[in-house]
């Protein structure tokens, strides 16, 4: 069976590899070996330790500070090793090394653009993993991340081609093509969009292919919902969450059964906060099963817990910190499914925007629409079907048969 080299290189916390997980097992279970290259080694050890894999600390650097947000994909790019060749070239030859310790024969790409580049060198075919926001549409210069704030096409293309000469002195290095544009680094041979259409960061992506999400990685605690009447409330907060203090005053004021994961949740936070509704936990809970129960989430952002309580039909109200949190949360809110809290420009009144997703029949209805028009849809299946594209890309299937 076929060596398969998992890259996660952009992102926090724990929704890579959860989400990356159930495919990780499924591959396993097929026979292939998975080796995990993570950009952060502490959810790895939570999520991977116990299922027998082990992992390796992918190649990084530091973000380099630039004026204002970032404005597009090649925006981000600057900030993470792409605005100096011979920075790039250290991350690069750094991907390589692991790929040819690994032996990988195919490169599962999870928002890991220099992972792409380094395979281009070797050779070596690359699957992306993408929940829409990691891999740009098909267009030149690649879209404005912001579209709230136009920006001419001169600003776009200086990005792009900043990050592009970068890119082409690499490509230049190991005796490859240049790239004419930035999105061409993403001509791969395969690319696997592990979302909706709905959910598609981009907005105007054009043709493209729809998996669906993976099923829940199963990893979690029940959640301990207080013994009292009312709507169960499911939050998701961190300490780097903004306005999360209001928030959790909202839902004290309210006294709706809630229950709040909060990673690094610090003893000051849980005495001033925790009471008969409101409880605390620090090891993640079972999201499917969550989503099934509650009413309504609170979270930032995040796309698997978004994705699961939609597809269980609840309404959310979400507190993005960054983009791509940002353009779902726009999007959730776009199809009528909850409310965004904007934290540039924070609300007077946290529960009535609480009561709000709680109480109006409208976003339960639109949550609901999103659930039922995927209700059929097997996430089973979905893996099935990508263990097998795998096994294509890797030649496994064609050695079967022959």
């Amino acid at each position: 069976m076929a060596s398969l080299f998992y890259a996660w290189e952009f992102g926090a916390n724990f929704g890579h590899i959860g989400a990356f997980l159930p495919l990780g097992r499924a591959l396993r279970d097929a026979g292939h070996q998975v080796h995990w290259a993570v950009t952060q080694t502490a959810p790895a050890a939570r999520l991977l330790a116990g299922e027998g894999f082990t992992w390796m600390q992918a190649p990084v650097c530091q973000e380099s500070p630039r004026p204002g947000p970032p404005l597009t994909y090649a925006d981000i790019l600057l900030r993470f090793g792409y605005s100096q060749a011979a920075e790039l070239l250290g991350l690069v030859v750094a991907w390589r090394e692991l790929m040819r310790l690994t032996g990988a024969q195919l490169v599962l790409a999870d928002h890991s653009p220099t992972a792409i580049l380094a395979a281009r060198t070797l050779g070596i075919p690359v699957m992306a993993f993408s929940n829409g926001f990691t891999v740009p549409p098909a267009q030149r210069p690649v879209p404005n991340m912001r579209p709230w704030t136009p920006l001419p096409d001169t600003q776009l293309l200086a990005l792009e081609d900043a990050a592009l000469g970068s890119i082409n002195a690499v490509l230049g290095h190991f005796g490859r093509s240049p790239l004419s544009a930035l999105h061409q680094l993403f001509d791969i041979t395969e690319e696997a969009l592990i979302t909706y259409p709905e959910l598609d960061h981009y907005e105007n992506r054009g043709p493209a292919r729809y998996w669906g999400s993976l099923p829940n990685a199963a990893i979690g605690m029940a959640p301990p919902w207080p013994n009292l009447p009312g709507k169960k409330v499911f939050a998701y907060l961190r300490p780097e969450t903004p306005l999360w203090e209001p928030l959790l005053g909202a839902l004290a004021v309210l006294g709706q059964p809630t229950v709040v994961y909060f990673p690094g949740l610090t003893a000051e936070i849980r005495q001033r906060w925790q009471s008969s509704s409101l409880v605390f936990v620090e090891q993640p809970v079972d999201i499917a099963s969550t989503a099934a129960q509650a009413d309504a989430a609170i979270t930032y952002s995040s796309l698997a817990t978004t994705t699961a309580f939609l597809l269980a039909g609840k309404p959310l109200l979400l507190l993005p910190s960054h983009l791509e949190q940002f353009l779902l949360a726009r999007r959730v809110e776009g199809m009528g499914a909850g409310l965004v809290i904007n934290p540039e420009q924070p609300p007077q009144d946290f529960t009535t925007l609480v009561r709000q997703v709680l109480d109006n029949p409208a976003f339960t209805e639109n949550a609901r629409a999103f659930a039922k028009k995927y209700a059929a849809f097997d996430q089973q299946a979905v893996v099935a079907n990508l263990v097998r594209r795998v096994g294509e890309l890797c030649g496994v299937d064609k050695e079967a048969r022959g």
